[in-house]
């Protein structure tokens, strides 16, 4: 790897590009999306450099750079802020909030899918064999390798027995 070329496109050392990459993978997608067009507006911008993957790469962390200072740095400024950009940097931060919450929603509904789809019948014969949830949470981890905690375990097969009593009535 280019380390050197990567610095000279981007802009940045290579802390900086490890803490963006961070950034980048917390983002939600719709921020990711963001990225992306901003990344295609400067290759647009710079079309006289020869593209490979270290330029493109590049260019990415030049514009996860300049929407990590808008979200994030710009606001160390406040003098050098008008209200109308502490207002547009507050709107970004709120829809970022915002995106990140429906994706932990989302989250939590695969689990529960996954858990109704692929370990309903088995969680139900291990609690009848006198398995505690605990002890259900533990067998899935280390036989199936996916992690639930067992308070969640329990709720949700909860859930899952009433829905299926609803259905039946």
């Amino acid at each position: 790897m280019d380390d050197d070329k990567i610095t000279k496109i981007a802009g940045v050392s290579a802390d900086r590009r490890r803490m963006l990459v961070r950034y980048y993978a917390t983002m939600p997608e719709a921020d990711r999306l963001e990225a992306h067009r901003l990344t295609g507006d400067l290759i647009r911008q710079h079309r006289n450099e020869k593209p490979d993957e270290y330029y493109f790469y590049g260019l990415l962390i030049m514009a996860l750079g300049k929407m990590y200072w808008t979200r994030y740095e710009a606001l160390t400024r406040k003098n050098s802020l008008t209200d109308t950009q502490a207002e547009d940097i507050a709107e970004k931060r709120l829809q970022t909030f915002k995106a990140i919450a429906a994706d932990k929603r989302h989250k939590r509904k695969k689990k529960a899918q996954l858990i109704s789809i692929r370990f309903y019948q088995l969680i139900k014969k291990l609690r009848g064999e006198g398995l505690s949830w605990r002890g259900c949470a533990d067998y899935i981890e280390r036989y199936h390798k996916k992690k639930f905690s067992h308070q969640y375990l329990k709720t949700t097969m909860e859930k899952l027995e009433g829905e299926g009593k609803n259905a039946m009535d």
